[in-house]
């Protein structure tokens, strides 16, 4: 029997690879005569650069930059051939900050225009750009000033470095000259987020809660990216301006970069749809499912691609909420792998185990059919 297991990331607790890992061996234990295939999956969120590093046999380069605070911090990108792979949230990632020092105020992607830099100025014209789990809402005005752009208040005088999202208010005026060159690059954004910039379904508003903004932080973001666009002259209303808190607008619109699906893009360098000849089950899973899942999101890719050939798939989240009709209709099994009530600290911790006895389990029924 041939098994692939396909999993996104379990956000705070594993990676996708390592979610695929913990299944697998599960299976394994059970079934060792199987052939268990495993790729690990993103949607351009966390975990996208080592998922594309394994398919495509990437190289990793560490680059010193900051965190979203201005903090040092080491992050890495994946070299692969002429291109490079980078996960925004190495630099801007709400996963490098303790919840305590969530502020979307301040917060700037800084950090990811200084991995850019680095990589342009060691010769790189070619970029994959995954730009999930950042904890800025800056309008992707810290990543301009990193790579040379200039903001300016009334009096003409250039605000610091790391601007954060609280600061796009008193912007006047916006020199991005010095980022002209990028439009002779290639860039594209993997990105599933389809939320424009502003508005009830923009950045703030929709994502500013779980970056640490309150009611009033996240009026006062939303007004102030409307400004930010405004400044720079475009109506900041293209699908996917929202992401990253608005890092999406400012690669669409000052780097020329092009939106494309990041379930889509991963599933096609990993080779997913090519191993599915041959395939008996697809296993794929994240850290939690609801109605959302379905709606694009890439465990629902990976079902819509593996029934297409006529492989079944099974959903095994950290949690299931809601209705889960919607589910029900997409996959042909949508299972919880906790193991009980508790915290959800202790859920996450229980991740890997979790799963594991899953993988074993399921390998225990397969064994009878």
């Amino acid at each position: 029997m041939k098994i692939i297991v396909a999993p996104d990331s379990f956000k705070g607790a594993l990676r996708s690879g390592e979610a695929a890992a913990a299944f697998a061996a599960g299976w394994r234990s059970v079934r060792p005569g199987d052939t268990v295939i495993e790729i690990p999956l993103s949607d351009g969120g966390e975990g996208m650069a080592d998922a594309l590093c394994v398919a495509v046999g990437g190289k990793y380069l560490p680059v010193n930059v900051h965190d979203a605070l201005r903090r040092p911090v080491a992050a890495q990108v994946v070299i692969a051939g002429d291109t490079a792979i980078v996960e925004t949230a190495g630099a801007n990632g709400i996963e490098l900050l303790a919840k305590a020092e969530l502020d979307p105020l301040s917060a700037t992607s800084f950090g990811v225009g200084e991995m850019l830099d680095t990589l342009y100025n060691a010769g790189f014209r070619k970029y994959l750009i995954g730009i999930g789990g950042s904890a800025t809402v800056d309008g992707g005005a810290g990543m301009i000033q990193a790579l040379g752009g200039r903001l300016l208040d009334k009096a003409g005088n250039a605000f610091p470095p790391g601007a954060g999202g609280g600061i796009l208010r008193d912007v006047a005026a916006a020199d991005v000259t010095a980022l002209a060159k990028w439009r002779e690059c290639s860039v594209k954004v993997a990105c599933d987020v389809t939320n424009v910039l502003c508005g009830v379904s923009g950045a703030a508003h929709v994502f500013g809660p779980q970056k640490g903004a309150n009611a009033e932080m996240v009026l006062t973001l939303d007004a102030n990216l409307r400004h930010w666009a405004d400044i720079l002259g475009d109506a900041a209303d293209s699908p996917g301006d929202g992401a990253a808190g608005g890092l999406g607008f400012a690669l669409r619109y000052v780097l020329g970069a092009e939106m494309v699906s990041g379930a889509e893009l991963v599933m096609e360098y990993s080779g997913f749809k090519r191993e599915l000849t041959g395939a008996s089950l697809v296993i794929t899973g994240e850290g939690c499912s609801d109605e959302q899942t379905v709606c694009g999101k890439l465990c629902a890719c990976v079902a819509q691609a593996a029934h297409a050939v006529g492989v079944p798939v099974m959903l095994f989240s950290g949690a299931l909420r809601g209705d889960t009709r919607s589910l029900e209709a997409v996959f042909d099994g949508c299972y919880s792998i906790a193991s009980g009530p508790g915290s959800l600290e202790n859920a996450m911790a229980s991740t890997a185990e979790n799963l594991r006895r899953a993988g074993a389990n399921v390998a225990r029924i397969a064994g009878k059919l």
